[in-house]
């Protein structure tokens, strides 16, 4: 148990720093704000699918991947966002291709070093993921407006070797089809499931925290991060698109954990991994998204059952179904800038909680405060302070933490971090941590990690 733990945390850092650097380079300017809905519903236009007036790097947003809760950059935040005329012939043809490069370099600057690792950042870790994604507009064939197909791959190094992270697979490949006018979406295919819910990557972000994706309950409870797993996907939105309801049903990921789900399934396209079944999510929201004089208001709640039978931690035995509940609020607290209404200061707090007896964190808590344009001279940045408190449930601790002498039963992360807006198609993330227990299965010093991502869009 104490190796498996050990390789977590580096794998889930780099996903998830190059996760929340996408994030924050989304950030919608004032045309990207009328393109599209955050959460996948689209307005008339993009329902249309028809090219927008404007400049011509923009006419092809509605083009974008939707659905998933990390949405991706605006095309003109590219580094050629015409793509020497590519974008134009495949956008003719209902396509579009687009890409991200993301390099990571993170350290405990305490110098805790350690063979081998026990936890994300003790030895200097580098690592890069290239990301290509392409969508074609399915009412081209005869789907309703609103239609889309998108596949995606994922290249993936890391210094790190025992993170086992260093392979190609397939990251996504669905088809989105919509009804009633958009107040109906339904989802299919082979994706990360977490993506699609809950919306982890806006405020704090397991990119600060040297406990990685063990500390994030939902993954703890079979919610796919890295690689995905089959299955659909089904949101229907009240008629003011505010009130929603979103259900999902999917295969597990493997119950001991993501890196033995990835070896299991190097290349993201095996329907069945031995032992798992059926997890099954239910999101209920209600959002408001931010425009002149109305600040942003998003409230999510879940439930998830997961079929699988996990380790209960009482008797070392893989018996049984798991199961967690979340709630997330995120309010925009200031909008200095009316006519730019994302732009001010937000606040987000969340909480997890899972079954005491079979999973190790078995409750969070976080409080993040962050501002989207801190300066007006700088509205693409993205400035966040954040807390979490990760509890370590006593079935495990006691396993875990047999014949240590000093035991303990949480984990906590303070951390801050700035997302600078290079140049067209270039973010610099810096993000400064201090995690106490950086390594649950025996007491450890206290890390401190700087890290460094550097976004490359195109």
């Amino acid at each position: 148990m104490k190796t498996e733990i050990a390789q977590r945390p580096k794998a889930a850092s780099v996903r998830v720093a190059m996760l929340a650097s996408l994030l924050i380079a989304c950030v919608p300017v004032p045309a990207r704000a009328q393109l599209t809905n955050l959460n996948g519903v689209s307005n008339a236009t993009i329902e249309s699918r028809k090219m927008l007036p404007g400049p011509e790097c923009q006419r092809y947003d509605p083009m974008i991947t939707q659905g998933s809760e990390s949405p991706i950059i605006t095309t003109c935040d590219t580094l050629a966002p015409g793509q020497f005329g590519l974008r134009k012939f495949l956008g003719d043809r209902g396509f579009l291709i687009e890409g991200f490069y993301t390099a990571s370099m993170i350290y405990d600057v305490l110098g805790h070093q350690h063979r081998p690792q026990l936890y994300n950042g003790q030895r200097p870790n580098f690592s890069g993921n290239l990301w290509l994604n392409m969508t074609y507009d399915l009412e081209r064939v005869g789907l309703n407006p609103g239609s889309q197909l998108t596949v995606s791959m994922n290249s993936w190094q890391s210094a790190y070797t025992g993170a086992g992270i260093r392979a190609t697979s397939l990251s996504q490949a669905t088809i989105l089809q919509k009804f009633f006018d958009g107040h109906v979406s339904v989802l299919y295919g082979y994706y990360a499931m977490l993506g699609q819910f809950y919306g982890m990557f806006l405020g704090t972000s397991t990119a600060s925290s040297a406990l990685g994706p063990l500390s994030i309950i939902p993954n703890q409870v079979g919610l796919s991060m890295y690689t995905p797993t089959p299955g659909v996907d089904v949101r229907i939105y009240l008629p003011d698109r505010r009130f929603y309801n979103h259900i999902g049903v999917a295969r597990s990921q493997s119950a001991l954990g993501f890196l033995a789900d990835s070896r299991a399934n190097p290349s993201g396209v095996k329907f069945q991994v031995d032992g798992t079944r059926a997890v099954v999510v239910d999101e209920i929201g209600f959002r408001v998204h931010p425009q002149s004089h109305v600040k942003m208001t998003w409230f999510r709640a879940g439930g998830i059952y997961n079929a699988t039978p996990y380790r209960d931690f009482r008797t070392n035995q893989f018996s049984s179904s798991n199961n967690a509940w979340y709630a997330v609020i995120d309010r925009q607290l200031l909008q200095p800038d009316p006519d730019n209404p994302y732009r001010g200061w937000y606040v987000e707090l969340k909480t997890d909680h899972a079954d005491r007896r079979r999973n190790i964190f078995t409750d969070d808590y976080a409080a993040t405060i962050y501002s989207i344009g801190p300066l007006k001279s700088r509205p693409r940045d993205m400035l966040s302070i954040g807390f979490t408190y990760n509890k370590i449930g006593p079935a495990a601790m006691r396993s875990l933490q047999a014949g240590n002498g000093r035991p303990f039963d949480h984990s906590t992360t303070t951390s801050v971090a700035y997302a600078a807006h290079a140049m067209r198609g270039v973010y610099f993330t810096t993000t400064a941590s201090y995690t106490t227990k950086p390594f649950i299965a025996e007491a450890k010093p206290d890390a401190f990690s700087l890290q460094g991502n550097l976004t490359l869009s195109f």
